[in-house]
């Protein structure tokens, strides 16, 4: 055990107290993006129900199926009031490079607080 007389910060606050909260920054919310479209013609897609691992393979699976079908847009209703981890995970980089990876190019747009929009591109 360390001398507490020359140490004491250790001792009372542990031995990674002062690396607390280092790689752990999340990337901003993207709000630049806000009032970018209109969502007229777009597939809605409810993700109300589903916990975040199954909203992601739901949300991939429905962006998959959009570009397949050369549709305008997706819509996905994720609510803001009982959580917000759908959303974070949609309007952080992620949403991104999933549809950098999976070859779908678009934009991610919102106008309110409990829906976000795809508007998907084709060459």
């Amino acid at each position: 055990m360390s001398n507490r007389r020359f140490q004491m910060e250790r001792f009372l606050h542990g031995k990674n107290h002062h690396r607390r909260g280092l790689g752990k920054a999340r990337p901003p919310l993207r709000a630049f993006r806000q009032n970018r479209g209109d969502d007229s013609g777009y597939l809605k897609v409810d993700l109300h129900t589903l916990a975040l691992h199954f909203a992601k393979n739901r949300i991939k699976e429905e962006l998959r199926d959009a570009k397949a079908e050369r549709r305008r847009g997706v819509k996905f209703i994720h609510g803001f009031n009982g959580g917000t981890a759908i959303r974070d995970w949609m309007r952080g980089i992620s949403l991104e490079q999933f549809m950098e990876s999976a070859n779908i190019s678009g934009k991610i747009w919102f106008n309110e607080d409990g829906t976000t929009c795809v508007a998907l591109t084709y060459n």
